[in-house]
């Protein structure tokens, strides 16, 4: 008791008790002798005809023009089968009467309750009058019963109750198969016939059939699909091969045809334009936000009158709301009945911000399944209150429901003990806190987000919110909602700790569950909690009666069997916090076919793991660990596993991280809150069937569709092309923005100026996989409806629309459709569309560094339109999204020298992807002088606020021999003053220095060394600057992988041993330390000077032929400059005064010169005593003359273009490529033999 008072026992009186019982027995036997005389049993030449009996549920109401009667005989075995199935009956029918079926019998007509043998024969005779309940009528019912057990055969029995079975609206089976099928029951197939077993309802003890819960019946068809196999009617392939079928009052098949339009619901207008009824309170006009009223309540029990009122209003009476009737809802749509139900005002269940502190509570689990109870442990010095429990959901516009009020089930006031905390992680449990109060979750509870609101009844005010989510593990909805309670506890202070605020770092690295949630009440909070974008999705979806169920984060951890054998699953809202095991689980569901709707943005952010409480329970799952390692720069969790960003790979492995979270969600985040901006939509994505029956279908060329303000926020994704991009990413919108500080600059701890590219996104995972629609921003459900936490724009009917149509082609239809949207279907096109390149032609010579432009067409001719365009210029090894949907083109800035494969494919709009691809050949060769970056890179920060004085540089590498004409940098604002470049070996040796001049105001700089410098392919060199001013130009995190473009590669930091160099002081100085990967945007400029590398040698070193010979071969540059010598190998055998020449390609002797100090063997080279100036294009040869014979050779060399950028050798047969000549003169060589190399070089300066 509450007062801690004991009942004193009375004496037993066991001789009253017993007569008590003797006269209940012999009243009850009166009664059963009386209905057995009385009672008639139905008429043997028909059963009751349900065209005249009254409905169950619709009283003065009959079944007129909804069947009729039909003879045992005419109804299809396997249909009876399936009845006898559902009932948990044996094969054949059990009418007999023994006992123990008599006993049965009666305590189901007394109570409403039974199976087994007699079952059937009781039900049938209940069924003659479904709308009296009453005692008698059940005794009356039994004698009934037990008169046709007797007297009648099993089929009599089964025939009348096979026509007065109730399926919810409609009585028999044939009023069923014509009211779900259309059709005669002679006509239903196995799995209709199931259907209708699955659909029958047991009136419940109270004798309200309406009101008795309805289960799944896609769950219930399977088990009596299992049932008749088990049965022997159906075999094991019969029993799978049976697919859940459709109705024509809720159409689960591909063709999802729409409910016809409903009224609204009653008590609730819409004012025009479609917006929604928005909840306010007594005191003000309507706002952008739930207004919510002050709460007061004087002390009362629960039987009291509950008065709530807003300041300065008279209290109204808190009652649970009465039922009304559900005319509105088809059969089987619980979420439709539940929101027929009259809902609770915000007034009443509504909270300030995080509530009041000195009532706080937290559930002992953060989801319950229907049927099981849950605890709650609650800190208050209150010596009264009592918790309300409420559902959330549509309720004609009210929000939430009151389902029923507990009260505490301690003596009050309960002192609670102090949490216990962990200082080295922050981490704050008040799991040592007893139990204040628990709620046997009903099994008839629907499935939902629920509340439990405190409210203090102590004369003093206070009242606080406890959600939690309510299960339905025994059904499969059709959707399901998945809430982001981790983000929830990420941003929750209770304790002085979160993941954002307090210790040991500015933040603790662990939180838990075992705590009151006020985020809500904090700075900042409110766009991190339910009430901001997860309360509205909610409210639409329930307003529209879509069939959904509910699950919490951690039941996507440890109840994985929940995501399976749905049509969808979604993520709402700001989703930041995903462990392994959540993100493992997704995509399972997803690849099993599941689709999957990302409502949210910076979604599958951080990286987190699951650890038990601190409190002495160590109860699972109860604690969320996050040590942020992203902004720690450094492995910092003692786990092996990765608790950084999931895109972050720079300790992985032996990590696990660097999974960017695109991989899955297909956006992936970019810009940080809080901004609220619009979502735009330009004309040439007016025909994808997203906006099908909208305004935006309608766009005019050139137009741009603007949604609701705050549609954009308060984060949001962009669409990279990055090496897990889902394949094949249709794009519905398009929405660039700029921002000074929001735009994320790394792998998670920078943000800065920039500006972002914003796509709705939508792609199908391949090989049997569902769809997984991507909307890249927290605030989409903002369009849906306009109650939620902070101001807001009206509702959008564009986006309510648009989520109609995305639901319809996930197969989800709602059970009562908004009046001013369009019913919509789901998609049928499977056909690919397809694309073709036009350009560049087949075999063309493009060169790095210099931008190509591939462009051609696409189409779709299977009943959609093409929704993106992706270009691969590696053979299919990386993907690029094209510009343009019918004509399409793609820029392309060739990096690295080789022949290599253009493929093309398109994508359309509901995700169907190309797969036989078009492919042309091309061959790129370098352009030099080159560097690592082109001109067209820029840093992503341009000017780092430090000023001081810094050396900065890169280590780099190159992969033939040239020489470094000079360095590069990239500056930004503040980079002032004079700069110098350098040149240093990898030890500090300066190897060439100058100062820049005829600066820009910022870009790329550059200065030449008075000398170029020759430098050894694969030693590694460090180029440099000084800037005095600081302020230089950054990326962090760069050099986590290489850079490589053309012969120069900047080295990762891992492999160099650190890249990214710089060096504080007053002057110039070899730069050593490196921080975080970072490339400080310096460079080179690099000229390779020969065809061939010094590393080169010959397949054949001597020939037999000791004939005097002139040998040559024909090359061209690409870029101009001059020829300063000649190369060539020299075997051991190849002796005697050689001599270099120069020509035209027509034969023209352009330079001459003698080999001297020439070495037994290997290249050679001399210089001519004036450099030949060439033009870039132009074929000229180079030779040597022997007068032995025994030069080197390599057959069938020049059987393609040998490319050495800038030089190029052309392949022989496009003009004759390994030129000789016998002749002991120096004479022009015009001859060729089998493609022949004859290892003649140059030496080449580029200008």
């Amino acid at each position: 008791m509450p007062d801690g008072k004991e009942k004193i026992g009375r004496r037993r009186r066991p001789p009253r008790v017993a007569l008590i019982v003797l006269g209940g027995v012999a009243v009850l036997a009166a009664l059963l002798w009386s209905a057995w005389v009385l009672t008639p049993l139905p008429g043997d030449t028909r059963p009751v005809d349900p065209l005249t009996a009254p409905v169950s549920g619709e009283a003065n109401t009959t079944a007129r023009d909804r069947g009729s009667s039909v003879q045992l005989n005419q109804v299809p075995d396997h249909v009876v089968r399936a009845v006898l199935a559902a009932e948990a009956a044996a094969p054949a029918p059990e009418a007999g009467v023994t006992l123990e079926g008599l006993a049965r019998g009666l305590w189901f007509a007394l109570t409403g309750r039974g199976t087994g043998d007699f079952a059937i024969t009781q039900r049938m005779a209940a069924g003659q009058h479904p709308q009296d309940h009453s005692f008698p009528r059940r005794v009356a019912d039994v004698a009934v019963a037990v008169k046709a057990a007797l007297s009648r055969s099993p089929e009599w029995v089964l025939e009348r109750y096979l026509n007065v079975l109730d399926l919810g609206g409609s009585r028999g089976l044939q009023a069923g198969a014509r009211a779900f099928f259309g059709k005669d029951v002679q006509e239903l197939s196995v799995s209709e016939g199931a259907y209708l077993a699955a659909a029958i309802r047991r009136q419940d003890p109270a004798g309200d059939a309406a009101s008795a819960p309805v289960t799944d019946l896609r769950a219930r068809w399977r088990a009596v699909i299992d049932a008749m196999h088990r049965q022997g009617t159906l075999t094991a392939p019969q029993a799978a091969a049976q697919r859940f079928p459709a109705t024509l009052a809720e159409d689960r098949a591909a063709t999802r045809r729409s409910p016809a339009t409903r009224p609204a619901s009653a008590g609730v207008s819409a004012p025009s334009g479609g917006a929604g009824p928005r909840i306010v309170a007594a005191t003000g006009p309507a706002t952008g936000a739930p207004a919510r009223a002050a709460l007061t309540s004087a002390p009362r029990k629960t039987a009291k009158v509950a008065k709530v009122a807003a300041p300065g209003e008279p209290a109204e009476p808190r009652r649970k709301p009465a039922r009304r009737a559900r005319q509105n809802c088809p059969p089987g749509s619980i979420i439709c009945l539940e929101n027929e139900l009259p809902g609770n005002p915000p007034s009443e269940w509504d909270v300030v911000g995080a509530g009041s502190p000195d009532i706080q509570g937290y559930p002992t689990q953060i989801s319950v399944n229907h049927g099981d109870t849950i605890d709650f442990k609650i800190n208050t010095p209150a010596t009264d209150y009592r918790l309300d429990i409420y559902r959330f959901g549509w309720y004609g516009g009210m929000g939430a429901r009151l389902i029923t009020t507990i009260q505490p089930s301690v003596p009050l006031p309960q002192t609670q003990p102090d949490c216990v905390s962990d200082a080295a992680t922050g981490l704050v449990d008040c799991g040592t806190w007893a139990v204040s109060a628990s709620w046997a979750v009903p099994a008839t509870a629907v499935t939902g987000v629920y509340e439990a609101k405190l409210v203090r009844e102590d004369g003093t005010a206070g009242d606080s919110q406890i959600l939690f989510v309510v299960r339905d593990d025994q059904r499969s909805s059709a959707v399901v909602f998945k809430t982001s309670d981790t983000t929830w506890q990420a941003y929750n202070r209770y304790g002085g700790n979160s993941l954002y605020f307090g210790q040991p770092a500015n933040r603790a690295y662990k939180v838990s569950y075992n705590r009151p949630i006020t985020t809500r009440g904090v700075s900042n909070g409110p766009p991190n909690y339910f009430f901001n974008s997860e309360y509205p999705m909610l409210r639409w979806i329930e307003r529209n009666a879509y069939d959904v169920g509910y699950i919490s984060s951690i039941d996507a951890v440890v109840r994985p069997g929940l995501l399976l054998g749905h049509e969808a699953l979604l993520s709402v809202g700001h989703d930041e916090y995903w462990s392994e095991e959540m993100r493992d689980n997704f995509a399972a569901a997803r690849d099993d076919g599941v689709d999957v709707a990302f409502f949210s943005a910076n979604e599958v952010f951080w990286k987190t793991r699951w650890e038990p409480s601190i409190d002495g329970s160590d109860t699972p799952f109860r604690t969320m660990t996050c040590y942020k390692e992203t902004l720690a720069n450094a492995k910092i969790d003692p786990s092996p596993q990765w608790t950084g960003t999931w895109r972050d790979p720079r300790f992985s492995p032996p990590s696990n991280g660097g999974r960017p979270e695109n991989q899955l969600t297909g956006t992936l985040f970019i810009i940080n809150g809080v901004v609220n901006d619009a979502i735009q939509v330009p004309s040439q994505y007016a025909a994808m069937r997203l906006w099908r029956n909208t305004s935006i279908a309608n766009l005019q060329p050139g137009d741009v569709a603007t949604l609701s303000s705050g549609t954009l926020g308060f984060e949001w994704d962009n669409q990279p092309d990055n090496s897990v991009a889902p394949p094949g990413l249709a794009r519905y919108s398009s929405t660039t923005l700029s921002y000074t500080n929001k735009v994320l600059l790394d792998f998670g701890s920078t943000y800065g100026a920039g500006s972002a590219t914003h796509h709705l996104t939508l792609y199908r995972q391949p090989s049997g996989g569902g769809l997984v629609f991507g909307a890249g921003t927290i605030q989409w459900p903002w369009g849906l409806d306009a109650v939620h936490d902070r101001d807001g724009a009206p509702i959008d009917i564009r986006i309510q629309q648009a989520t109609v149509n995305l639901f319809a082609d996930f197969g989800l239809q709602p059970a009562t459709l908004q009046t001013d949207l369009v019913p919509a279907t789901q998609s049928t096109d499977t056909a690919p569309p397809t694309s073709a390149l036009t350009a560049p032609a087949g075999g063309s010579t493009v060169v790095t560094g210099r931008s190509v432009t591939i462009s051609g067409t696409a189409s779709d001719t299977g009943g959609g339109v093409v929704a993106g365009v992706e270009v691969s210029t590696d053979n299919g090894a990386s993907w690029q999204a094209a510009t343009g949907f019918g004509p399409w083109q793609y820029t392309w800035v060739p990096q690295t020298a080789g022949d290599t494969t253009l493929l093309v494919r398109a994508v359309d709009d509901i995700g169907n992807l190309q797969t036989t691809l078009d492919s042309r050949p091309v061959t790129v060769v370098g352009s030099c002088p080159c560097s690592l970056w082109p001109s067209t890179t820029v840093p992503a920060v341009l000017a780092q606020p430090d000023s001081r004085s810094v050396e900065l540089g890169v280590k780099f590498q190159t992969s033939q021999e040239g020489a470094i004409l000079g360095i590069r940098f990239y500056k930004g604002a503040g980079n002032t003053g004079t700069h110098v470049g350098n040149l240093w070996t990898s030890t500090g040796q300066l190897l060439a220095r100058a100062t820049f001049t005829n600066e820009t105001a910022t870009g790329w700089q550059q200065v030449d060394f008075p000398a170029p410098v020759q430098v050894t392919p694969g030693t590694t060199y460090v180029a440099s600057y000084f800037a005095p001013a600081g302020h230089y130009a950054l990326n962090q995190d760069y050099f986590t992988s290489a850079r490589v473009n053309g012969p120069l590669t900047a080295p990762t930091s891992t492999a160099a041993g650190g890249n990214g160099v710089y060096r504080y002081g007053s002057g110039t100085a070899f730069p050593t330390s490196t921080y975080r990967s970072s490339n400080y945007w310096v460079d080179v400029s690099f000229s390779p000077t020969s065809l061939f590398p010094s590393t080169s040698v010959p397949a054949v070193v001597n020939a037999s032929d000791a004939r005097a010979v002139t040998l040559g071969v024909r090359f061209r540059a690409l870029v101009p400059g001059t020829i300063r010598g000649i190369r060539f190998y020299k075997g051991s055998q190849n002796t005697g005064t050689h001599i270099g020449t120069l020509w035209s390609n027509t034969g023209q002797q352009l330079a001459t010169a003698t080999f001297t100090n020439e070495t037994a063997s290997g290249w050679q080279q001399v210089l001519f005593s004036t450099p030949v100036r060439i033009d870039p294009g132009t074929t000229y040869v180079a030779s040597y003359n022997t007068q032995v014979g025994r030069f080197s050779y390599n057959q069938n060399f020049f059987t393609t273009q040998y490319n050495s950028p800038p030089l190029i050798a052309p392949a022989s047969g496009v003009e004759g490529n390994g030129v000789y000549r016998y002749t002991s003169q120096n004479l022009f060589p015009t001859t060729t033999y089998k493609a022949s190399n004859y290892w003649v070089d140059v030496v080449f300066d580029a200008d």
